[in-house]
């Protein structure tokens, strides 16, 4: 489901723009934050779609300025999941949350590794990408050997092996050491 259709991130955006002065615009944020806590704590069971739209929440909440103390472990379930507009929307938000000093990113490496060595393109360039935005020596440590397999693979596409190329060149950039030359 596009994010244009999220009834309730729409409101919640327009109530944010609505806002008079910056104390009422906290006090919004706030409420829309504890109401998404509280979801994320007692509701076990979120639906797909609820789950992205809370997630995305918090990505505007985090472009307006503020500062999440939470909600990190639901955007790496759906960097995990199984479904692509899950994953998409995992992918999408994690990018904008996470940097490269980020305590979380150890956790997420993970489901990264594993959409690199898997066989869908489409995970493969949705973690290319992130692994190129992010960075960080230890990220690029553990999946720099993967990205080269993909670079000198003969079975991927030449897409696949452009966002390898683009994404091992970031990592040489700031990290030289990590990139095992006597492959090449």
């Amino acid at each position: 489901m596009a994010m244009a259709s999220m009834r309730g991130l729409q409101m919640f955006i327009t109530d944010v723009r609505n806002c008079q002065s910056k104390d009422q615009e906290m006090a919004r944020v706030e409420k829309e934050l504890n109401k998404i806590r509280m979801k994320f704590s007692y509701e076990k069971s979120l639906s797909s779609y609820e789950k992205k739209k809370y997630v995305w929440k918090l990505l505007y909440i985090h472009i307006l300025g503020y500062q999440l103390d939470f909600g990190h472990r639901e955007v790496l379930s759906l960097v995990g999941s199984h479904k692509y507009a899950e994953k998409q929307v995992g992918y999408m938000v994690a990018g904008c949350l996470l940097h490269e000093n980020h305590e979380f990113l150890n956790l997420i490496t993970k489901a990264i590794r594993l959409d690199i060595i898997g066989r869908s393109e489409t995970y493969q360039c949705l973690a290319l990408t992130m692994i190129g935005n992010i960075g960080g020596r230890d990220f690029a440590e553990a999946l720099a050997p993967d990205v080269q397999k993909l670079v000198v693979s003969g079975s991927c596409r030449p897409l696949v092996r452009k966002k390898a190329i683009l994404c091992l060149l970031h990592i040489y950039r700031k990290h030289p050491e990590v990139i095992q030359l006597d492959i090449w």
